[in-house]
């Protein structure tokens, strides 16, 4: 488990670009850009028990690795979105309900059927991304 803090920005394709080309940033970006077609398949039962609970269950494709990934009840912090997330790395594009253990899954939930968990809706999407080193954090 790790608790997932992050800001996310929605820019210009122009607006962009003039950030990748900032002197700053060139200055401090540890990683180099990089691009990640993402393909997420989002799962819930047909009474919507994880979206009440705040509780998100996705199967993502990045490349050719398969992650099933449970994110908790999230909470905002001086702006940033803060939540619990737990990541498995699979050998194949299956949800796989074992992983839910009682160590991740949400109290509240106990009693939830995870076999009637099922598909619900899909995100397609491109993300860009580059590790920026700022003072001792990153």
């Amino acid at each position: 488990m790790q608790k997932e803090t992050e800001i996310k920005l929605r820019v210009s394709r122009d607006t962009l670009a003039a950030l990748r080309d900032h002197p700053l940033l060139k200055k401090r970006n540890k990683s180099g850009w990089q691009r990640h077609e993402l393909f997420n398949q989002y799962y819930d039962t047909p009474e919507r028990d994880l979206a009440q609970a705040r509780v998100a269950l996705r199967l993502r494709r990045d490349g050719e690795q398969f992650i099933q990934t449970l994110k908790s009840r999230g909470q905002s912090v001086a702006g940033l979105s803060e939540r619990n997330e737990w990541d498995w790395y699979l050998d194949k594009a299956k949800l796989d309900p074992k992983k839910l253990t009682d160590d991740c899954w949400p109290a509240d939930l106990a009693d939830l059927d995870k076999k009637a968990l099922k598909p619900i809706f899909t995100t397609d999407f491109v993300r860009e991304k580059a590790e920026i080193a700022w003072g001792r954090g990153k």
